[in-house]
């Protein structure tokens, strides 16, 4: 079962997150510190937590609106999280298989918990196909549409009677096979068909494993209390670190047998537990290849008041650095490398074939830039291959630019509106995005020396429109960017000429800009310093038969309105709009200035859905631009 959407209401900071979409593998939240992304993840842990509880309380209502809505009954309906699940073709086959086919009418199933713990849902289950399936089953033929009704004409059917040879009343062969049906109408459905149906699929959820900074392993932890927590199945009164530790234990023997005086056996254990993890944290780490994990058990002798000796026995964990030939305590190694290994014990319970969304609060904070990559490289190649992944981030390295569609913005709007979560990569607040930004300047800077052959335009608009379009048309087996290019977004038209003047002097540089006919006065002054080939410079202005042109003029009006409502919730139409000139200009003078990066933002986060509508001027304008870029490949 695939989690495809929840809605947080009222719950701390959060009013109405509005619904947040899902992806099936990996969803990243980002967001400023205190927008409110941990209070995401907290409520949805809620749903089905693992491995401790985590229940709603009234504290964690809006405190500025608690006794406004506790007098006016609000309070008492909020539900802090909603969740929306999707079956997959095993689900489905389980419940046709248990209950019939046709009885579900929806793939999807919905759950909504309260602040007192108790809970809504909504399913739907079909009672007729329900009763016409279990009649098939058990050969009766009432006809009955409602399994009420259906256990009514059982019972009458199953109290038929019939002389027996000694004159008696006994039960006929169809009373007998009615009551045989009835009894077993009343084992599956206890309560309401429906709810039956649901309690089946919410044994299904997948069970949800967050992560935080708390959580991390200590290098030195009593063993008598985990043991006792395990025994007592008391394991929610742990600290977290505890819960960490015992999670390690678990991949070994966490059971009396850690405390055997076979030092060979524990030993033995514990250090297949220490290998295990050491390889998987060797496949990832590539900040210091030579640390391997050591897991011992370490016995003190303590006396006691009265006099007497105990041993109490502790969890050792230490890393051994073998290029230095020392071994010291977890503790005191690098925060990042603490991280990265309690997370990995504390993940290893739940990855053998279990369904589980794993729920990471600010992974990896602690860790290098590289460390922050190769996490990311973890979560895509690991995680994600096996769980939906939902991670909060506020860092530009653990934002993959290559799958921006995954990204939520989280932005808390105020007391008024509280935290709202939005899929356009739009924000009031121009800090929000920053990593976003970082996490394209990061890979622009990454490939800007891979080759010689470099395109420069204005902005992040234009290069988003260039890419996506270049996709679009390869697609459709039109003309498409040479593979050759790194596409390079200077920041607008001021600073191009320097990125151009940077690159051009050891590099193959072709630039796409906006106007007409004439290059603008400083890229011909590169020109003139032979910086730059005059036959390298593409004016949009004459491939549109404009006098002057933008990077947006290369749409069909319909299209870029199309976006440009979509991105800003208008709903400008083309007769709205006067004169021919460019259709920012255009807009502009209608609605006043917007922020051009908004509708650029809404194609790249919709590209799949936007593009299949856009109209053949726009492919022929966008390819005939491309052809003309490609003309000037070295």
């Amino acid at each position: 079962m695939r989690l495809k959407s929840f809605h947080v209401e009222r719950f701390r900071n959060i009013l109405d997150s509005d619904e947040i979409d899902v992806d099936p593998t990996i969803t990243c939240l980002v967001g400023k510190n205190e927008s409110g992304k941990t209070n995401l993840l907290q409520s949805l842990h809620c749903v089905r937590p693992a491995p401790t509880e985590r229940k709603f309380d009234q504290q964690q209502y809006p405190r500025w609106l608690q006794k406004d809505h506790q007098r006016s009954g609000e309070f008492a309906g909020a539900h802090p999280i909603s969740v929306t699940f999707e079956l997959q073709d095993d689900d489905m086959q389980a419940v046709e298989q248990k209950f019939g086919t046709g009885v579900l009418t929806s793939r999807t199933v919905v759950k909504q918990i309260l602040y007192s713990n108790q809970f809504h849902w909504s399913l739907d289950f079909d009672e007729e196909a329900a009763c016409k399936y279990f009649e098939s089953k058990h050969g009766t033929t009432t006809g009955a549409v409602k399994v009420a009704g259906l256990k009514t004409e059982l019972a009458t059917q199953a109290g038929k009677t019939t002389p027996g040879p000694d004159g008696t009343q006994v039960l006929t062969p169809e009373a007998n096979k009615a009551k045989t049906a009835l009894d077993a109408l009343n084992a599956l459905y206890g309560e309401a068909p429906a709810l039956v149906a649901f309690r089946f699929l919410e044994a299904r959820f997948p069970t949800f494993f967050y992560f935080d900074d708390y959580s991390q392993l200590e290098g030195r932890t009593p063993i008598a209390p985990l043991i006792e927590a395990l025994k007592t199945k008391t394991e929610s009164s742990l600290t977290e670190p505890q819960r960490t530790a015992l999670s390690l234990l678990k991949l070994g023997f966490a059971t009396e047998d850690l405390v055997n005086a076979d030092y060979e056996k524990r030993s033995g254990e514990m250090e297949a537990v220490a290998a295990d993890l050491s390889r998987q944290v060797q496949k990832y780490w590539h900040q210091n290849d030579h640390l391997r994990l050591r897991i011992d058990i370490e016995a003190v002798e303590q006396q006691q008041p009265d006099g007497q000796h105990v041993v109490d026995r502790y969890l050792q964990l230490r890393v051994e650095d073998t290029r230095h030939f020392f071994t010291n305590n977890l503790d005191v190694r690098s925060s990042g490398f603490r991280w990265f290994v309690s997370f990995l014990a504390a993940f290893k319970e739940f990855s053998a074939g279990q369904s589980v969304a794993v729920l990471l609060d600010e992974p990896a904070l602690a860790l290098h830039a590289r460390a922050q990559r190769d996490f990311l490289d973890f979560i895509e190649d690991t995680l994600g291959a096996d769980h939906q992944v939902i991670y909060t981030t506020h860092s530009p390295f653990m934002v993959d630019p290559a799958h921006l569609e995954r990204v939520r913005v989280v932005e808390d709007m105020g007391p008024d509106e509280g935290s709202k979560v939005k899929a356009q990569l739009m924000s009031r607040d121009p800090d929000t995005l920053s990593p976003l930004q970082g996490a394209l300047g990061y890979d622009i800077a990454q490939n800007i020396f891979v080759g010689p052959d470099n395109l420069v335009v204005e902005g992040l608009s234009d290069y988003t429109y260039l890419v996506i379009m270049s996709e679009v048309l390869r697609a459709a087996g039109r003309a498409f960017l040479d593979l050759r290019w790194r596409v390079l977004p200077a920041g607008g038209a001021g600073t191009m000429p320097a990125a151009v003047s940077l690159l051009g002097q050891a590099l193959d540089v072709t630039v796409v800009a906006d106007g007409g006919s004439h290059p603008p006065q400083k890229l011909n002054a590169l020109v003139a310093e032979g910086v730059l080939e005059v036959k390298r410079i593409i004016m949009l202005g004459p491939i549109v038969g404009m006098s002057t042109a933008d990077i947006e003029d290369l749409f069909d009006p319909e299209d870029y309105l199309t976006l440009y409502n979509a991105a800003t919730s208008s709903n400008l139409a083309l007769s709205d709009l006067d004169g021919n000139d460019r259709i920012l200009g255009r807009i502009e003078r209608n609605v006043g200035k917007f922020n051009h990066n908004d509708p650029a933002n809404w194609l790249l986060a919709n590209r799949d859905t936007a593009t299949r509508s856009l109209r053949q001027t726009t492919l022929d304008r966008f390819e005939k631009v491309i052809q003309a870029i490609n003309t000037t490949l070295a």
